[in-house]
């Protein structure tokens, strides 16, 4: 029976005065801020022009039943789970769910990847990325941290990449969504991917991190079906632009995109890869599956479909994660979604999608050799 599990997919609410606090002075009068009503609407607000408003407990209200959620809405940071944003609480939670470690990530954060002014923009990264190395350094073997990088300037990004894997990040976060200018597969990133290799940070691309805007507008239920698509999309173009052949160690993690839809379009990419890979000379006659095979790994929480179809995607190349404190979290009842996801997945198949390969690709074994955490399933 696996012994631990580990999330691959977690998250914080940012507190509200991190980027009033710890942004530079030029920007602090524009800094994401918090306010108590909006345009009539009473609750907390995350306000930061030209970004529309906010409402944090959407990040925070993982158990809430989606009948409760308009009320909950209303009570703001007081009601979100404070582990979102206090380690000592969020052990607690990990403990009661039965998770031994997560990978987490920034919250509203992901916002901030559209913002238009670029050097406002690094600046707010940088400030989360101070906040959430001294979060995780309250339990440094079970709380590891992913540093937002604003990829809207190749040398700046190379500085702040310089400092975060000094600051001991295990990962970068990057946009889903890049601007047409600067998308992955442009040569102005090729120092900047080099650098990424050599200190093996896994490159996470999450869903709602687009630069363009927001990617869910009036129609949710369409747009969350089809959040997945820009990832595909993003990773895609790197491999067909020879950004992965370039670099074979750099790994690629498509975060919380799910993976349902993975066998169907990998079958669409070998085949148009095959069909049209004369045209595209840096897959080197390599057929585009084949490299996203061999390079991309993708998290999920409640997939039956695509653990049922997971020969076809690559056992070794799935990583389960809880997504706490979301409102798509599996907390608190995550070993009851475990066990309905895995019904008859045997156990050499279990292992590593609920740790063994999370750990091995944010070169965590060492880390938590010695974290002792008594769950089975």
């Amino acid at each position: 029976m696996v012994q631990r599990i580990f999330s691959a997919d977690s998250h914080v609410l940012e507190p509200p005065d991190l980027w009033t606090t710890r942004m530079q002075p030029k920007f602090r009068d524009r800094a994401p801020h918090l306010e108590h009503e909006f345009n009539g609407q009473t609750g907390d607000f995350l306000v930061c022009a030209p970004l529309r408003p906010f409402n944090p407990t959407s990040l925070g209200c993982a158990g809430i039943p989606p009948e409760d959620l308009e009320k909950f809405s209303r009570g703001g940071y007081a009601v979100c789970r404070p582990g979102s944003w206090d380690p000592q609480e969020r052990l607690k939670d990990m403990d009661a769910d039965g998770l031994a470690g997560e990978i987490f990530y920034c919250g509203f954060g992901m916002s901030l990847f559209s913002h238009p002014d670029e050097e406002f923009q690094r600046d707010a990264h940088r400030a989360y990325n101070d906040w959430a190395a001294e979060y995780a350094s309250y339990a440094p073997k079970r709380l590891f941290p992913v540093a937002n990088i604003s990829m809207t300037d190749p040398e700046e990004d190379l500085k702040e990449l310089d400092r975060i894997k000094r600051m001991g990040f295990r990962g970068i976060f990057i946009s889903n969504d890049p601007l047409a200018e600067r998308r992955y597969d442009n040569p102005m990133w090729d120092t900047f991917w080099t650098a990424v290799e050599d200190y093996e940070l896994p490159v996470n691309i999450h869903i709602l991190t687009r630069q363009g805007g927001p990617q869910v507008g009036a129609n949710p239920i369409v747009d969350g079906v089809t959040l997945p698509v820009p990832a595909f999309r993003t990773i895609a173009e790197m491999i067909t632009g020879g950004v992965l052949d370039a670099h074979p160690r750099l790994k690629i993690i498509s975060v919380e995109n799910d993976i349902g839809w993975m066998p169907n379009y990998l079958k669409r990419l070998e085949w148009y890869s095959y069909r049209f890979g004369p045209r595209f000379p840096k897959l080197k006659g390599q057929n585009a599956a084949d490299i996203w095979r061999r390079q991309v790994y993708a998290t999920f929480q409640d997939d039956v479909p695509g653990i049922r179809c997971r020969d076809l995607i690559g056992v070794e190349n799935l990583m389960w994660g809880s997504d706490y404190p979301h409102f798509d979290s599996t907390f608190p009842k995550s070993m009851e979604a475990i066990e309905r996801n895995f019904e008859g997945v045997p156990e050499s198949e279990r292992e590593p999608i609920l740790g063994a390969t999370m750990l091995r690709i944010y070169n965590l074994q060492d880390v938590v050799a010695d974290v002792a955490h008594p769950v089975a399933v």
